[in-house]
């Protein structure tokens, strides 16, 4: 394969952050206090298989059977911390790429995290959400969309092989949906009901 090579003769740079850090890669992209905070919460078993970093240095791990959202700073409300969010691939239920003028987010849903809110980038009014605060959001730079797509891409055939392996995960997470929505008053018992006897009779089938 050869190298494309730009207008002056120069191989194209890579995308890298605003202080030089690359955008994707292992966890070495990461920023110190992440990369702590994801050794913290992996096992000496587990393999890191790609990282993607967003803005303000918030990023996206793949694991094994996991994903970790991780973020710190003032404007994830963790100004001398970091916060860390576990996503097992088989619960994953989307991976939503939004996009202003600018800026724009990476959203995974999962029956933890619906997405049924509003979002706004920083501030936020009340009938918002805060991407930089939200635990399953990850803020980005639009114009990095193309560099984020291999580990994108790579993250959704993972899933795609565990819901194959593991076809019933699916039909948990979708039991707990329902069970969320019951609980929020989206759903009365005889709709949950109704709901629930058709999910579980479409499994049997």
């Amino acid at each position: 394969m050869t190298t494309p090579i730009t207008a002056d003769g120069a191989e194209p740079r890579e995308p890298r952050t605003l202080f030089g850090k690359p955008l994707v890669g292992g966890s070495e992209i990461l920023a110190k206090r992440l990369r702590r905070e994801l050794e913290r919460n992996i096992e000496p078993s587990e393999s890191v298989h790609s990282c993607l970093r967003g803005d303000l240095g918030h990023a996206l791990a793949v694991l094994d059977d996991r994903l970790v959202i991780l973020k710190s700073g003032f404007h994830a409300g963790t100004t001398f911390g970091a916060m860390s969010t576990t996503i097992y691939l088989g619960d994953v239920t989307g991976i939503h790429i939004r996009t202003h003028m600018l800026s724009g987010w990476i959203e995974i849903s999962s029956p933890s995290f619906q997405g049924r809110e509003r979002k706004h980038m920083r501030h936020p009014r009340p009938s918002d959400r805060d991407v930089y605060k939200l635990p399953n959001c990850v803020p980005i730079n639009r114009r990095h969309i193309r560099t984020y797509g291999p580990v994108l891409s790579d993250l959704r055939r993972r899933i795609a092989a565990v819901k194959v392996e593991h076809p019933h995960v699916g039909v948990i997470g979708e039991l707990e949906r329902l069970a969320a929505l019951r609980r929020d008053g989206m759903l009365d018992d005889d709709e949950f009901a109704a709901a629930k006897a058709k999910l579980l009779g479409a499994d049997a089938a």
